[in-house]
């Protein structure tokens, strides 16, 4: 069977309450809308994902390497955004954007990936079409966003077959440690 979904995930997760939070509004927005991918899944920012266990385990004492160096920093989501008409995100405020998109960025060349940019966010939908993104829009339009957390790790999440999410968290990668 080909795997479509990679079977390991890194993340940054918020803290437990905005995660609360915005599991909310994952499931307002699927009451006005129906289902949508990423409907179901835990509140995170993406770093980097790995196919299988040989490509995780390849780079894994690496990224451990990596996060010693790391200097946290509290950062800001605080404004609904989009790319194109397919995912509804969380935008960090331009000094949180810039930490985490460095972040995303020196770890792939760290580990010896190509990257020339990244786009740190935080998913609410993905796969909507036009008339859900503007129902998005419109239901969060008058909602005050402001996540704040100390960044200081990122978690490791494998992918559960029977769940279809990433709910298996393996390990988590203080920074400065």
């Amino acid at each position: 069977m080909t795997r479509n979904i990679p079977l390991y995930s890194l993340v940054i997760f918020p803290n437990p309450e905005q995660s609360t939070l915005i599991k909310s509004y994952k499931q307002l927005l699927k009451n006005h809308v129906g289902w949508f991918g990423s409907a179901n899944a835990a509140g995170h920012i993406t770093i980097i994902n790995f196919e299988n266990e040989l490509s995780l385990q390849l780079y894994l004492d690496r990224i451990r390497e990596f996060c010693k160096s790391v200097v946290t920093q509290k950062v800001t989501l605080n404004a609904c955004d989009s790319f194109g008409e397919s995912t509804f995100f969380i935008s960090p405020d331009k000094a949180s954007q810039q930490y985490l998109d460095n972040l995303i960025i020196d770890l792939h060349q760290y580990l010896g990936f190509k990257i020339k940019k990244a786009h740190a966010h935080l998913s609410i939908a993905r796969g909507l079409n036009a008339e859900k993104m503007k129902i998005a829009y419109e239901l969060f339009r008058n909602t005050p966003i402001n996540l704040q957390f100390n960044c200081d790790s990122f978690h490791l999440r494998r992918f559960n077959d029977q769940t279809k999410q990433y709910s298996d968290i393996i390990e988590k990668i203080d920074f400065g440690k």
